[in-house]
């Protein structure tokens, strides 16, 4: 996230996730990613599902050799998306583009202009 927002946009980003929509449980999985976490956006595009411990409610980075625990609200809307996400054979990347073809995002910052 950029360290010019303060405190209160942060939040009020998140919460513009908030709801059943599915078109928003993608946007509120990732901003949540990248505030609690850390992550940066190239490392959130190409999130595989193999990488997060469900069991143990933790994320495990192998390019950096890292596990990182997931808070209750980044694991709640990762899963909720995972469980409406299109289904692909193909890959198991997290998150897809939402247009035809769903497939990954070819660089991190196509998760700012899906």
């Amino acid at each position: 996230m950029p360290r010019y927002l303060s405190t209160e946009e942060v939040n009020r980003l998140i919460a513009a996730g908030d709801g059943d929509a599915g078109a928003r449980r993608p946007d509120r999985a990732i901003v949540l990613l990248l505030v609690r976490l850390d992550l940066r956006a190239g490392d959130a595009a190409q999130l595989r599902l193999t990488e997060i411990e469900w069991q143990t409610g933790s994320l495990r980075k192998s390019r950096y050799e890292v596990r990182l625990p997931l808070p209750q609200d980044v694991e709640d809307a990762t899963a909720a998306y995972r469980d409406c996400r299109p289904s692909t054979r193909r890959n198991d990347v997290l998150f897809l583009r939402r247009i035809a073809r769903c497939r990954p995002f070819r660089r991190g910052d196509g998760i700012c202009r899906w």
